[in-house]
């Protein structure tokens, strides 16, 4: 409790003076920048991100819902990497280190060429041209080989070569390489992308499952009331140097009529009806499977706004075998001495948190079933104030949650890899059992408070403070979530060409309950993330350079994970 009460003691002193700033990290998708709840990396196709006002104990991850309908799927995850999406008409590159212990290396690892962990690099390239009558070309590489090395040693094991990406081999968890076009015309876009790729998937046992797409082809379209994509996917899955290696011929995707983000626009109302599928055809010693190797998934997308401050919104659909369905109430206050406030409710009920998801994995001669008889149901309510007086900016939101039927993992077993342990590494922990749901209610109530100081464009100041108590079956949970955070820093735009951030944050204890023997505590930390930017208008070039997690301890955020280090990436863009 002492300990408590100094942590928001200290958090209310530093708010008085100083600020947050989101700092974008190397790729999309990794948000271990992000310190308003829970976000822990194991690599960049794996995070386990769940904001303070989520609610249920589930990642965000695991949930899909119509916003997601062109992220990737990767076993029963929604993902934002590799993100195939084309940029804008520009030429970048950008590189990147894991920094490691740079003030005593040489003489604790014996110097800079002794094969120590240090300096597992990220490197990307790519452009878009401009339109010429409508038409322009894209070409992208972007390979993440950040927390590839602690669990090098297992993973080499199980692919039969070394040279396990487009270039290098440190066996990154993402190498992708496309290459494409497209038509832009007023409200009318499309693009054709294809390449090849690697990536490392992370599956409910625990193992990492290295595939190969070669190649993976992705059409996208997109009217104003019409939308539309289509990936095909040839991969390989390959464990144990080649002994057992499965095949897998997938056509996946969605089409939708209707407005896009139809719970933004200001209308009477909006629908918005789409289908997202997946067809497989599976061969050989695939790992995982689907059910009838098919998924369709019907969904209607509807926004209602009675009124200029009251409005609905939400989808449900259905597979036949799953569905899932989510609503919500928001209304806005007129505004008084300058404070906006919203109060809201939210329901999510659903068969699965993923409809679209695997629905079997395979590890050795044990099937572990994926979906679970019954059905969750998640309500939240909340109370948002945010307001703006002159120089200053004050704000709070506070949230209260209740959920039953949420899924979990019920452990059967566990087994170690033993050579890892005499390679006096990481102990890798694998497990059977099935997905199963905790048929109780969990409670939980969360606030957090923020203060802001702005001069013109030039300078802002912000500072947030928050916490999340969650009452309920504890030991059951996938993950505990931490309990408190701050996060301090500032942004300067200095003659209007030059631009500063930093971030200062901490976030407490968070907990892994069941994927090995013994609880998993992420103990709580302090990170400093920075980042600096050289703007050149008359040439259409930004120059930018970020370091990450400079302040973090180097250690495992998420079992069989890689380990979190300090990390350092510059950018380079010129715009057409």
């Amino acid at each position: 409790m002492i300990k408590q009460m100094n942590l928001w003691m200290m958090a209310g002193a530093l708010c008085a003076a100083f600020a947050t700033a989101d700092i974008l990290p190397e790729t999309e998708g990794m948000l271990d920048t992000r310190y308003d709840g829970t976000f822990l990396t194991a690599s960049p196709t794996y995070v386990y991100d769940r904001s303070s006002q989520m609610g249920g104990i589930h990642s965000e991850s695991e949930e899909w819902s119509p916003s997601k309908v062109r992220d990737r799927i990767l076993f029963n995850r929604v993902s934002g990497t590799p993100s195939w999406t084309p940029l804008e008409p520009s030429v970048w590159m950008s590189v990147g280190n894991e920094i490691g212990d740079l003030m005593y290396q040489d003489p604790r690892h014996g110097g800079w060429s002794s094969g120590n962990e240090n300096g597992t690099p990220m490197l990307e390239a790519g452009y878009r041209s401009k339109s010429y009558s409508g038409i322009w070309t894209t070409a992208r590489y972007f390979q993440v080989d950040h927390y590839s090395v602690s669990n090098w040693k297992i993973r080499s094991k199980m692919v039969n070569r070394m040279d396990y990406s487009i270039f290098g081999e440190n066996l990154p968890y993402q190498s992708t390489a496309y290459a494409g076009f497209g038509y832009s015309s007023g409200s009318f876009e499309s693009s054709l992308l294809a390449g090849h790729e690697y990536l490392w998937i992370f599956a409910e046992s625990g193992r990492w499952l290295p595939v190969e797409y070669k190649p993976r082809a992705e059409a996208r379209f997109d009217t104003k009331y019409l939308h539309g994509n289509v990936a095909f996917e040839n991969a390989e899955y390959t464990v144990l140097a080649g002994e057992h290696v499965g095949n897998r011929k997938e056509i996946s995707g969605s089409i939708k009529l209707g407005e896009d983000s139809i719970a933004k626009k200001k209308k009477l109302w909006n629908l918005g009806l789409g289908v997202a599928f997946r067809a497989v055809d599976d061969s050989g010693s695939m790992p995982v499977g689907i059910k009838d190797d098919y998924v369709v998934f019907p969904y209607l997308e509807y926004s209602l706004r009675p009124t200029d401050r009251l409005s609905f919104a939400g989808f449900i659909g259905t597979s036949g075998r799953e569905f899932s369905s989510k609503d919500s109430v928001n209304l806005e206050f007129p505004e008084v001495v300058g404070a906006k406030t919203n109060v809201g409710f939210k329901n999510h009920v659903a068969s699965t948190l993923n409809p679209l998801g695997e629905d079997y994995e395979y590890l050795d001669s044990d099937t572990i079933h994926l979906r679970a008889d019954g059905v969750m149901q998640l309500h939240r309510a909340y109370l948002d104030v945010q307001g703006r007086a002159g120089y200053f900016g004050l704000g709070m939101n506070i949230a209260g949650w209740f959920e039953k039927g949420a899924e979990t993992f019920n452990v059967e077993s566990y087994s170690t890899d033993e050579a890892n342990i005499s390679s006096g590494k990481q102990n890798v922990t694998y497990r059977t059992g099935d997905v199963e749901r905790i048929d109780s209610w969990i409670k939980g109530f969360s606030g957090e408070a923020n203060v802001a100081f702005y001069y013109k464009k030039m300078f802002l100041l912000n500072a947030r403070a928050g916490f999340e108590r969650i009452d309920g079956e504890e030991e059951r949970f996938e993950v505990n979530p931490v309990e408190e955070w701050i996060s301090i820093g500032a942004d300067w735009n200095l003659w209007n060409h030059f631009k500063i951030q930093h971030a200062w944050a901490y976030r407490s204890d968070a907990q892994w309950n069941l994927r090995t023997e013994d609880p998993y505590v992420v103990k709580g930390s302090w990170y400093w993330d920075a980042s600096f930017s050289q703007v050149f208008p008359e040439y259409g070039i930004t120059l930018k350079g970020t370091i990450l997690h400079a302040l973090g301890k180097h250690r495992m955020l998420v079992p069989n994970g890689g380990r979190d280090k300090t990390r350092f990436w510059c950018n380079i863009v010129k715009t057409f």
